[in-house]
């Protein structure tokens, strides 16, 4: 939890289900770089940044829950909008284009220097 925070998830309250499940979606040798949320299709989502892939999760309260796994090398783009209290973070990838609202402009720089495609965290 302290390095949910450390990467800018203000509170896991409304993410208790996600949050329970980061350790199973996560690979044995995956380390977790970046997170936010937001809202996609009326739906809350974390979005979840690794070495190498991009894992959108949600847990609905009633239907089953949904674990989209994008490859780095697939994503072409991640671009951020700032609001007064709020952001917009769209993800572009050869096959599709994710948008997120209301995603906290807090969480924004950690996630887009984690998320960015042409960030190569290994040669640091």
């Amino acid at each position: 939890m302290s390095r949910l925070r450390e990467l800018g998830l203000e509170s896991e309250y409304r993410y208790r289900a996600e949050t329970r499940r980061i350790p199973e979606c996560l690979d044995a040798s995956e380390t977790l770089r970046g997170i936010t949320s937001g809202i996609r299709s009326g739906r809350r989502w974390m979005i979840l940044v690794t070495e190498g892939r991009i894992l959108l999760l949600t847990k609905p309260t009633i239907s089953s829950p949904d674990l989209i796994a994008l490859d780095r090398t697939d994503i072409r783009d991640v671009t951020t909008e700032r609001g007064l209290i709020f952001g917009t973070v769209t993800i572009v990838t050869e096959k599709d284009t994710y948008t997120f609202s209301n995603v906290l402009k807090k969480s924004l720089p950690t996630f887009i220097s984690a998320a960015s495609p042409n960030t190569d965290k290994d040669s640091e």
